[in-house]
């Protein structure tokens, strides 16, 4: 993108600043995720010093004699083959077969084109993936972001979404194409690798593909300034009411703002002090009903809630906050818990399922549905409805062996377990048990039936 001339002093001043982050993207590569952070600050620190110091070196040397040049030349040549085997060598346990976070991406993306073809046109809302990737994965791994711009946004906004936003970045490189091109690096580099990661899930990346492009707007001739200015414009009347109307929405748009983010908050300092005080305390009680009328939809907040309510008011509002979060499958394991106390082992185990289908890679969540249907079975034998527990035994059954096979298959397979899914120990007793409780002797004559 640089003149002819002043492209070999720019790869002279990236030399330096290139091997010492290849050296700090080794230590990364390392830890995994990321360093401790006193250590790694100071890494940071020191690498840039002598990414800097680096610079300023080369830059004296090229503009020194001939010999001098030649030394800096052969130091470009040398931070560039030190960094490629840097950053070869640190990528190649990440890359590996059946275990690397290269497959294991690939792996995502094709779980996320599957959900993507369900909503290709209008998507399924902010933060489908996060909400969402539970319940169609299709191996136990761990991944609250589907590492890839793209898809995310395809996901949330459907193809129509991902148009906007490409004709934004189109319209945005023309410009600086066109008055700054120095800029379209630092653009391109932002760009791509939030495609390839989830730079984009962060507020302050769209914040810097604002900033750049207004930068790069500014960035025009005066004289493109001057024809923009002499363009035809509306009518008086219409100049006279533009500010108006654009303050009123101003004002509107922050007001709004302010007063969900006044809710939002409310909510959060309200729940806060319910959870730091005694359980099922009328303290307790009363925070938790002031947070939940100021935020009705967070679902941690319905269910500190419905744990502290009568059996039929807690189905109330758990029911209805499926109808905001209808694929939470915490919501549904509340609503199976509060039927297997009340021994209504059938609507139990419609709950359990639906839950488990939601997040069937969680392993405490089946045992939990399998200990449930267990008690629910017993308590409907002690009240007397024989068939009713047997029918509620067999239902824990089908829960029991749909989760022996999955974790059999994950076993088996050789495919990242990053949630250690197996069959647990607990699992095992509460299925023979409802095996024992689903084979009883047949009810009699005089049993009661389910009313």
């Amino acid at each position: 993108m640089q003149r002819r001339g002043a492209r070999l002093p720019l790869l002279l001043a990236m030399a330096a600043p290139l091997a010492c982050a290849a050296w700090l993207f080794r230590q990364l590569a390392a830890a995994q995720l990321a360093p401790a952070p006193v250590p790694g600050l100071l890494a940071l620190a020191g690498a840039w010093a002598a990414a800097l110091l680096g610079t300023l070196l080369l830059c004296r040397l090229w503009h020194s004699g001939a010999r001098e040049r030649a030394t800096a030349l052969t130091a470009t040549g040398l931070a560039g083959i030190t960094a490629a085997a840097l950053a070869v060598a640190s990528t190649a346990d990440r890359m590996a077969a059946g275990v690397g976070t290269g497959l294991s991406r690939l792996q995502l993306w094709r779980d996320a084109l599957k959900l993507w073809t369900e909503a290709a046109w209008l998507g399924h809302g902010g933060d489908t993936w996060r909400n969402m990737f539970r319940a169609i994965q299709s191996s136990p791994y761990v991944g609250g972001e589907v590492h890839n711009g793209i898809l995310d946004l395809a996901l949330d906004t459907g193809v129509i979404g991902v148009l906007l936003i490409a004709g934004w970045f189109l319209f945005t490189l023309r410009t600086m194409w066109r008055f700054a091109p120095h800029l379209l690096p630092v653009f391109l580099i932002f760009v791509l690798h939030g495609a390839m990661d989830f730079d984009w899930s962060f507020t302050f990346l769209w914040m810097m593909f604002i900033w750049i492009g207004g930068w790069a707007h500014s960035s025009q001739p005066q004289q493109h300034v001057e024809a923009y200015n002499k363009r035809p414009r509306i009518s008086p009347q219409l100049s006279l009411w533009s500010p108006i109307l654009t303050g009123l929405f101003i004002l509107f748009w922050l007001g709004g703002t302010a007063w969900l983010a006044g809710h939002q908050w409310a909510a959060e300092h309200q729940y806060r002090m319910a959870i730091s005080k005694a359980a099922g305390s009328t303290e307790q009680k009363t925070l938790l009903a002031s947070a939940h009328k100021f935020n009705s939809y967070r679902a941690d907040i319905v269910l500190s809630l419905s744990r502290i309510l009568p059996a039929k008011e807690a189905e109330i509002i758990l029911l209805k906050s499926l109808y905001h979060s209808p694929v939470n499958p915490q919501l549904y394991q509340e609503l199976g818990l509060w039927a297997a106390r009340s021994g209504l082992g059938e609507q139990a185990g419609e709950y359990f399922e639906r839950s488990i289908a939601l997040n069937r890679y969680d392993a405490s969540s089946q045992s939990l549905a399998l200990y449930c249907m267990e008690q629910a079975s017993r308590l409907e034998l002690a009240a007397g409805y024989t068939d009713r527990a047997k029918q509620t035994a067999a239902a824990g059954v089908r829960i029991y062996e749909r989760y022996r096979q999955l974790a059999e298959e994950v076993a088996a397979g050789q495919e990242r377990n990053d949630r250690r899914f197996g069959l647990e120990d607990e699992a095992l007793r509460h299925g023979g048990n409802l095996v024992m409780l689903a084979s009883g002797p047949p009810a009699s004559d005089l049993t009661r039936r389910s009313p």
